[in-house]
């Protein structure tokens, strides 16, 4: 005998508002959609940023991958080690930042209204055991 077996029927315990419950489930199903159009379009992001010398183009694929490094002349050939090195690392710090605004605005939707704090999350600061006590960080 489970504990729901020693709850007398009528109970408020199994009393349950089937529009309420209805309520939820259209909820979720509209959600799921939201994040099915999200994942959709984070997987099918890319971007391409141009160096502020206008030398260097770098473009960056799905999951931020690295899909694109094109030099626009051959100013390169004469570039100190360091230079280019700084070049490439600058151009493609302000492609992953154009990249990380596009996933974001991709998923605002799916923040919208959710339980959990996403940008915690995406921190590395949330901690799902304060937030099942009740007591979110």
């Amino acid at each position: 005998m489970t504990a729901a077996d020693e709850v007398p029927p009528g109970h408020p315990r199994l009393a349950f508002d089937r529009a309420k419950l209805a309520e939820l489930v259209a909820d979720s199903e509209r959600r799921m959609a939201v994040i099915a159009d999200a994942q959709r379009r984070v997987s099918e992001l890319s971007v391409s940023v141009r160096s502020r010398d206008r030398s260097l183009t770098v473009g960056l694929g799905a999951g931020g991958a690295l899909t694109e490094l094109t030099f626009h002349t051959g100013a390169y050939r004469d570039m100190a080690p360091a230079e280019l090195s700084r070049l490439l690392l600058d151009t493609i710090a302000a492609a992953r930042g154009v990249y990380a605004a596009e996933v974001a605005d991709a998923m605002a939707p799916v923040r919208e209204g959710a339980v959990l704090p996403f940008e915690d999350i995406m921190a590395g600061k949330f901690d799902i055991s304060e937030f099942l006590r009740g007591s979110s960080s």
